[in-house]
């Protein structure tokens, strides 16, 4: 359903690290994929979605932060995302299938490019869970992390970034992630985020509560309202004037 860091590029700085190398999905590895496809719902449940709003509560106790964020996504790849943070204001983002847009009181208005843009494009996919073979260019099972976790080790189709993932077998959720998040003019930081809660919505699970750290900083997502196909006005998606 996303990554929730996005939309924090005031507030962070840090270079990427070097593209890793390319290779092969594991046959072990797209087994995990396809158990976790199924523990959030399946392809039939997901194909009965063409938009969807989720609304969450974010918290970074360590910045004294607290925020609302409202995202609408319509499928194949449009999403809007609205952001309140209190003592900041507000922060938006959107995408109409062609142009990425960004308005905060720091930036102003402005249009998204490079790897900014292509993040938030990938934020389009509500039903990327399904489709991790699509989503990585390879992965392989390394073995089991010291909190019993199957570790696999991913590396990104579009940027070749390395994304480690860790799976709870054989039930399938995916538990923690450990990923670069770009954030705007100011660069890029690594996170590393965990799914505490996930519960069923439906026909499908959605992670309800999760935590995140970045460079020393804890931040936690509560998800507090979904509801699939949504009438969405097209114009959200779209860069104002």
């Amino acid at each position: 359903m996303g990554r929730t860091p996005i939309l924090l590029g005031s507030i962070f700085l840090m270079l990427n690290g070097p593209p890793a190398t390319f290779g092969e999905i594991e046959p072990a590895a797209e087994k995990i994929f396809e158990a976790y496809a199924e523990f959030l719902g399946g392809e039939k449940a997901f194909a009965e979605i063409d938009t969807a709003r989720l609304e969450m509560k974010m918290e970074m106790p360590g910045l004294g932060m607290k925020m609302d964020r409202t995202v609408t996504f319509k499928a194949p790849d449009k999403i809007y995302v609205d952001v309140d943070i209190e003592g900041y204001g507000r922060m938006r983002q959107g995408f109409d299938g062609a142009t990425g847009w960004a308005i905060d009181p720091i930036q102003g208005r402005r249009e998204l490019r490079g790897r900014e843009l292509d993040q938030l494009r990938e934020e389009t996919n509500f039903k990327e869970g399904l489709y991790l073979t699509d989503k990585y260019a390879s992965a392989r099972v390394l073995g089991k992390s010291d909190d019993g976790l199957t570790m696999v080790e991913c590396i990104k189709a579009d940027n070749g970034l390395k994304e480690p993932l860790y799976f709870e077998e054989p039930e399938g959720p995916l538990r923690r992630s450990d990923y670069t998040e770009d954030m705007g003019p100011q660069g890029s930081v690594p996170v590393s985020a965990r799914v505490d809660v996930y519960e069923k919505v439906g026909d499908i699970r959605l992670p309800m509560e999760t935590s995140a750290e970045m460079m020393g900083t804890s931040m936690r997502v509560m998800i507090t309202h979904f509801e699939p196909n949504v009438e969405v006005d097209d114009s959200i998606f779209e860069m104002p004037e």
